[in-house]
């Protein structure tokens, strides 16, 4: 039954001290960055959630393969039937949406639908190719700073962009302990083509 292998799923991928700690950095980050933060506290946390949540399970469903070869336990890879989570996974991601459009600048909704097709372009073109797992890690980890963006007043002040560095840094050095220095390269690409890319928005 889906609601029992859903609270198995939530109990092994989602209620974690790591993960939690991971919420609470990147809601840091958006309350260091949005305009009237206390006031809209409750919206950002609970856009936060619906975030980690939702990415959280998409990372899993789009790792199923790898999953198999090396965390063949785990409760997606046991489920005959992953329907239920694919249609939980674009629920949260519908409900975020329109959480989004509650916020005072009505902008933050098509960058927010940019984010999600550029997920699914991530995922479709590293999909089974072990050699380019670094740079997938490296591309999928930049959601949250990029929904640290997403959310701040000015994403284009200095101060925005190294909150959201921070907020990219720290999760980037966690996965960089298990996986090796062979993200390093492509990591030190996205970062140095990011700020790039500022230099030229901002001059």
């Amino acid at each position: 039954m889906f609601w029992t292998e859903g609270r198995e799923y939530l109990g092994e991928r989602i209620l974690k001290v790591r993960i939690v700690l991971l919420a609470l950095l990147l809601l840091t980050g958006v309350v260091l960055t949005s305009a009237d933060a206390m006031a809209n506290l409750h919206w950002l946390v609970l856009a936060t959630c619906l975030f980690v949540l939702a990415f959280r399970m998409w990372d899993d469903l789009a790792d199923l393969e790898f999953d198999r070869l090396h965390h063949p336990a785990r409760c997606l890879v046991r489920s005959a039937d992953l329907r239920p989570f694919y249609a939980s996974l674009w629920l949260l991601l519908a409900s975020l949406a329109g959480l989004l459009m509650v916020f005072p600048q009505d902008r933050r909704i098509l960058p927010f639908l940019g984010l999600v097709g550029a997920f699914l372009a991530i995922y479709r073109l590293t999909a089974n190719r072990p050699s380019l797992r670094s740079v997938r890690i490296v591309l999928v980890l930049a959601k949250y700073p990029a929904f640290v963006l997403l959310l701040a007043h000015r994403p284009d002040e200095p101060a925005a962009l190294l909150t959201a560095f921070a907020v990219y840094l720290l999760p980037l050095f966690d996965e960089f302990r298990s996986t090796g220095p062979g993200m390093l390269v492509p990591a030190v690409v996205l970062v140095g083509l990011t700020f790039l890319a500022w230099l030229g928005l901002s001059t």
